[in-house]
C-alpha cells in the first residue's frame, strides 16, 4: 500500500513522521505477530520505500533573523 502525505507546518511534519513510523511498526507486527525478534530482523531487511522532501528555509530564516537581532541587541547593550 502506498500513501502520500504533505505538511505545511513544523508540527504537521512531525506528526507525519510519527505516523509513518507507526505505520511501519504496525506492518511489522502484522507480518511477525508475537515474534519481537522476527520484527527486529524484518525491520533491518524488509524493503520499504520512503521519500522525503524537506524545506525548512523559512524556519532557518526565522532562527537566523532572531540570532542576528539578539547579537545586535547584545552589542548595543555592551
Amino acid at each position: 500500500m502506498e500513501a502520500q502525505w504533505s505538511a505545511e507546518t513544523a508540527q504537521a511534519a512531525l506528526n507525519l513522521l510519527t505516523a509513518a513510523q507507526e505505520r511501519i511498526e504496525s506492518a511489522l507486527k502484522v507480518a511477525h505477530p508475537g515474534d519481537p525478534m522476527g520484527r527486529m530482523k524484518a525491520a533491518r531487511t524488509a524493503p520499504v520505500r520512503l521519500s522525503i522532501t524537506l524545506d525548512v528555509s523559512d524556519l532557518d530564516r526565522i532562527g537566523n533573523d532572531l540570532h542576528a537581532f539578539n547579537a545586535q541587541v547584545s552589542k548595543e547593550n555592551s
